[in-house]
C-alpha cells in the first residue's frame, strides 16, 4: 500500500490538542481500560479531545451494546472491510482528520487497523514495536515480552508525555 501524504510534526502530550487511540476491541474490560487511558490523558495533560477508535472482529449486528458510537468513541467492524481487509466504511472522517498524535495500542493485531494507521493524516504516529509495518510509525517504543498490555502502553504515554518533541 502506498503511503498517503501527511504533515509530520513531533508533539508531546502537553502540546497536543487532539489525539486518537486505536485498538482492537476484545471485551468490555479492554474497552474500559482504553476509556480510562483517554480520561487520564485529558485530565493529566489537559488534552481537549481524545478519540477512541476500535476495530471489532465481529459483524455490525453482533457489536455489544456497551460499545455503541458515542462522542469521542467510534469503531469499525468486519462488515466494514473489503476483500483485502481494508476498511471502507466508518473510517473516512477519522483517516482525514489531522490528529496531533495517533497512538496505536495494538500494532500487528489486525490488518484493518494497520490499513487505517497507514492511511491516517495524523501528524505523529506512535506505537509499541511493530513487526509487520514499522515504516508506518514515527516513533516505535521497544517492549519487553514480559510486560502486560497495560504496561506496554503506559510506556508510550511516559515517553511522549514530557518529551522535548515539537
Amino acid at each position: 500500500m502506498k503511503k498517503d501524504a501527511r504533515t509530520k510534526k513531533g508533539v508531546n502530550l502537553r502540546g497536543a490538542r487532539d489525539i486518537i487511540l486505536t485498538y482492537t476491541e476484545t471485551d468490555e474490560r479492554k474497552f474500559k481500560l482504553v476509556k480510562d487511558i483517554a480520561l487520564y490523558l485529558k485530565k493529566e495533560y489537559d488534552i481537549k479531545r481524545v478519540m477512541r477508535f476500535a476495530y471489532i472482529a465481529a459483524e455490525q449486528k453482533a457489536v455489544p451494546a456497551w460499545h455503541m458510537r458515542k462522542l469521542e468513541s467510534d469503531f469499525f467492524c468486519e462488515s466494514d472491510l473489503n476483500w483485502y481487509q481494508r476498511p471502507v466504511k466508518n473510517v473516512e472522517s477519522h483517516v482525514n482528520e489531522p490528529y496531533d498524535i495517533l497512538i496505536h495500542l495494538d500494532p500487528d493485531e489486525s490488518y484493518g487497523l494497520d490499513f487505517f494507521v497507514a492511511s491516517s493524516k495524523a501528524k505523529m504516529k506512535v506505537a509499541n514495536f511493530s513487526k509487520s509495518r514499522p515504516s508506518d510509525f514515527d516513533i516505535l517504543i521497544p517492549s519487553d515480552p514480559k510486560d502486560s498490555w497495560k504496561q506496554r502502553n503506559h510506556r508510550i504515554i511516559e515517553f511522549i508525555g514530557d518529551s522535548p518533541l515539537s
